[in-house]
């Protein structure tokens, strides 16, 4: 292992995204406004802005078992994220064995229990104490149970993550078996990477998987488990502002606002990222490799946003079908690679 290089990946790589990260939501947002006939906002509003401005905000301690550690849920998240893209790093390759998709499909997993515990953390509605109780005709829990807004998106969150994600697994490993190994760097040279003599030439004779039929058919998939990742439209039922608000990030405000909107717009990158790598054999590296990289990790930003413009907040009865569907795209997908 090279130290200083892997020094300098460990301290850059995520500044690199996070500085990125703060342009996404505007890009998405602008694109947004584009197609809906609006002028939007300016690009680095709805990200960059957004947080400093938050972080100025009046703090407020909300009902919770446990405050500090319902405070600390967006740092854990920003964490995790920046772990991710460090895995798919070459300086990475090979560090206490990590640098797999299993160990990258568990650490996205545990981002999305993150909502979970949100919402079980948060016993109130804007700081205060305010449970409705649930007498919507013909419920099953009729006069008997009542429960708040964050308990109602944690049902929906875990739906989500049990179902609704299911996609962006099995695109995950769609370029796995291609490649014939869970390594990720494995899976990029495969598809002709290699760190010591990267260059624009060099990017026309690589062979990246999204271009073979596999590879597309995984890219489908993982692109309709990034929008359920991201709580983006039309998988947006745990934070729909038609019922439960905010869910279960409803009660973050000032410092850990900013927090949760850095921890949701790294995520959208960094999960773009990881699909550059897997799909195109571009990881994000300290050389030349990083510019394309940057900007191909932006079509599934893009393809959101045109997607969200388009989308209504789906239901569970259209979830459920929808999800399957492109879960048996992804098995598709895993049956042609092997063959």
């Amino acid at each position: 292992m090279n130290w200083p290089d892997f020094v300098l990946a460990t301290i850059f790589v995520p500044l690199i995204a996070f500085i990125v990260s703060t342009w996404v939501p505007g890009i998405m947002r602008k694109i947004q406004a584009r197609i809906q006939q609006r002028i939007g906002p300016p690009v680095l509003m709805p990200g960059f802005w957004a947080v400093l401005k938050f972080m100025y905000k009046e703090r407020i301690k909300p009902v919770s078992p446990l405050p500090r550690l319902f405070h600390s849920i967006p740092l854990i998240g920003i964490v995790l994220m920046f772990f991710i893209i460090l895995l798919t790093n070459p300086e990475w390759d090979g560090v206490l064995g990590l640098t797999t998709l299993v160990a990258l499909a568990g650490l996205i997993k545990v981002e999305e229990t993150l909502y979970i515990v949100m919402g079980n953390l948060s016993d109130n509605i804007m700081s205060v104490r305010m449970p409705y109780p649930d007498l919507v005709s013909g419920s099953v829990m009729k006069a008997k149970v009542r429960r708040n807004f964050e308990k109602i998106s944690v049902t929906r969150a875990f739906k989500l993550i049990t179902v609704g994600s299911f996609p962006l697994y099995l695109g995950l490993f769609v370029p796995a078996v291609v490649a014939g190994s869970i390594g990720i760097m494995s899976i990029a040279k495969y598809q002709g990477f290699e760190i010591a003599d990267f260059t624009l030439r060099g990017m026309y004779e690589m062979n990246p998987l999204i271009l073979t039929v596999p590879g597309f058919i995984g890219a489908i998939a993982y692109f309709a488990g990034y929008l359920v990742i991201l709580n983006e439209y039309p998988f947006s039922i745990m934070h729909t502002k038609a019922d439960v608000i905010e869910g279960p990030t409803m009660e973050y405000a000032s410092v850990s606002r900013a927090g949760y909107y850095l921890m949701r717009e790294i995520t959208m990158f960094v999960m773009s990222s990881v699909f550059v790598t897997l799909y195109f054999g571009i990881p994000p590296t300290l050389n030349l490799a990083m510019v394309p990289h940057i900007i191909l990790a932006m079509i599934l930003p893009v393809l959101a946003a045109i997607a969200s413009a388009f989308s209504p907040v789906l239901t569970f009865r259209q979830v459920y079908p929808l999800s399957l569907g492109f879960s048996a795209l992804g098995v598709i997908g895993v049956i042609v690679a092997i063959l």
